[in-house]
């Protein structure tokens, strides 16, 4: 089935996995999507893909950290009206203590992020536990509003290993993120009108390994402080998991 898009848009691949698979196979999957940081299938492949952003150490070059992730490729990205998605998977972060992860995401072709799913053991008065270093892991997502505000929403926590269910549905200019945790249940965002742009965005998700300026604790371009950083932090691994992954378009 193809998605309908907006002018001058190809019809993508419909990225339906068959009635009893239960998850997208992976010809649709990289139809539709690139990898930063090498290919996280495993073969064979069932619907489970790996990503692990400090074997992979990618550098995008603009960005806060190493990544290891899918994003939809140019020719299929829309404008926000016109993006019809549904993503879900069960997500297993495996993280040393500390760390900091971005795992989905929908980005505006600059470098506006429109909705964001995070996991991290970092102070955060947003989460639910909002600890440094505990080993308990708040699942977030920050959605940016048509205003312009960003609003972040707690949806439970997990501790490295544990699995959730995250559900992320984005039609005609509106988004919203599910998740269902062991601790928490099912909670989900607001149904929200996203910022437009004047562009087109994209969907990508994986391993986006947060890091920071060891000294002053902002944002940094430099490989050098994210290696400082994660081994001060004593983050020497990371892979996140994603099973029964389902990605449908139209």
């Amino acid at each position: 089935m193809g998605a309908s898009g907006a002018t001058g848009t190809p019809d993508a691949p419909g990225a339906r996995s068959g009635p009893d698979s239960g998850y997208t196979s992976r010809d649709d999957l990289a139809a539709l999507f690139e990898a930063e940081g090498g290919s996280p299938f495993p073969s064979p492949y069932t619907g489970t893909l790996a990503f692990s952003a400090l074997q992979a150490k990618y550098d995008s070059g603009h960005g806060h950290g190493y990544r290891h992730e899918l994003k939809t490729l140019k020719q299929y990205r829309q404008a926000v009206a016109a993006t019809r998605e549904h993503f879900s998977a069960q997500v297993t972060p495996t993280l040393p203590a500390g760390a900091k992860t971005i795992v989905a995401q929908y980005h505006a072709e600059g470098l506006d992020t429109l909705v964001k799913v995070y996991v991290q053991d970092t102070a955060d008065q947003a989460g639910i536990d909002g600890k440094d270093g505990n080993g308990v892991f708040d699942v977030l997502a920050r959605l940016k509003g048509a205003d312009g505000k960003e609003v972040t929403t707690a949806l439970g926590t997990v501790r490295s290993g544990e699995t959730f269910g995250l559900d992320i549905r984005f039609t005609g200019g509106a988004a919203m993120v599910a998740v269902s945790t062991a601790q928490h249940g099912a909670i989900e965002t607001a149904r929200t009108q996203i910022k437009p742009d004047s562009g087109n965005i994209y969907f990508k998700f994986g391993d986006y390994l947060q890091a920071q300026d060891p000294a002053t604790r902002g944002h940094t371009t430099s490989r050098a402080k994210w290696d400082e950083y994660f081994q001060l932090k004593g983050i020497t691994s990371s892979q996140v998991r994603f099973s029964m992954t389902r990605f449908e378009r139209g």
